[in-house]
């Protein structure tokens, strides 16, 4: 039989303001569990350090104490279980939906807006007589982490994520393609709710105006497509699509009721700029005075691939082929100069965002 522990905190220890703790009730997965005097609980993580906790942009209420020269990091909780004690902790220590991407404060406020209010509670909207999303397209430059986005946005709605590109639907018989496109479908089904990611779409239902040799076969792809997107909100499917080229697709997809939400992805912003710099130079080995300020002010316009293929796995081969000890600030700047920026307004062709 395990020996009791003495509680970290006291009763009566102040949390904060009028809030005390009265008791500790138990103690499990590394955690001590306290009683408080608003009759809320404390959540006083052992194995969770301060400097370890992820930005929760006030998800969960957080508090910083100490005690007998240690500091811990807690959580204020209105109920306690201990279900609710092992998503907390996950929740603290591994990012998930949207809170893995970095600023891009506009494109996150816009789909929340257009798509994971209206999925999480459609009858609010519904009341207002507003159409829940069948699908959205994401268009814009090259690099820019479309799929990236559309992988948080499934964790964020809790969705299964299903990925498909043109190629995997390819098939060498004749209307194969057509049954693929079902099949993906109905296994969207079988696991809805889910999301069904088509990258580069504009391969896969181009304008039917533009078709020439292949017609007949690439129209009934097109169609087959239309008929299984319609509705598909119904079976709680979301249908997204990427594209570097929003006017290849054939207008019927983009028509309301469809693929009718089309929002703009742009190069990553200075926020994000700064942490894709970051995390390309983690893991490697690099100077500590890099100014990670200056790199985001310098490459306004740069990809996400530009930043981290580009700028910082160039740099990384220079101090590898130099014997240098580390990346320094001198070579990043170097190869931004290898980088052009992406010229946006030919992406940018009178849809808004």
């Amino acid at each position: 039989m395990a020996t009791p522990t003495k509680p970290i905190l006291y009763p009566g220890f102040k949390v904060k303001n009028d809030i005390s703790v009265v008791s500790r009730i138990e103690k499990v997965y590394f955690t001590e569990i306290y009683t408080l005097s608003n009759n809320q609980y404390l959540y006083l993580f052992l194995s969770v350090k301060p400097n370890e906790v992820l930005d929760q942009k006030g998800k969960i209420e957080l508090v910083k104490l100490s005690n007998d020269g240690a500091d811990y990091i807690a959580a204020i909780v209105p109920t306690h279980s201990q279900t609710q004690l092992m998503k907390i902790v996950d929740e603290l220590t591994n990012l998930r939906g949207f809170d893995c991407i970095a600023g891009m404060r506009q494109l996150k406020e816009t789909l929340t807006a257009e798509v994971i209010n209206p999925l999480k509670d459609p009858d609010r909207f519904k009341k207002f007589k507003v159409s829940i999303p069948n699908g959205i397209i994401l268009y814009g430059p090259p690099g820019c982490g479309k799929t990236f986005i559309v992988r948080k946005l499934a964790e964020e709605l809790g969705y299964n994520f299903i990925e498909v590109k043109h190629s995997d639907l390819a098939t060498p018989y004749i209307h194969g393609s057509v049954g693929n496109i079902g099949k993906v479908f109905a296994s969207a089904r079988n696991n809805a709710p889910a999301i069904i990611f088509f990258d580069e779409i504009s391969g896969l239902v181009p304008n039917r105006q533009n078709l020439q040799g292949e017609g007949s076969h690439k129209e009934e792809e097109v169609n087959e497509f239309l008929m299984q997107l319609n509705d598909a909100a119904d079976s709680r499917i979301l249908v997204v699509g990427a594209t570097n080229f929003i006017d290849r697709i054939d207008p019927a997809i983009l028509r309301p009721g469809r693929m009718d939400k089309k929002i703009y992805v742009s190069p990553p912003d200075f926020e994000a700029r700064k942490e894709l710099f970051k995390l390309g130079l983690s893991g490697r080995p690099y100077n500590k005075d890099i100014d990670f300020n200056d790199l985001a002010e310098k490459t306004d316009g740069f990809s996400s691939a530009d930043i981290i293929e580009g700028v910082v796995e160039g740099a990384a081969r220079i101090a590898a082929n130099m014997n240098d000890t580390a990346i320094n600030q001198e070579l990043l700047e170097k190869e931004m100069e290898n980088i052009k920026p992406v010229a946006e307004e030919k992406f940018q062709i009178g849809f808004g965002t």
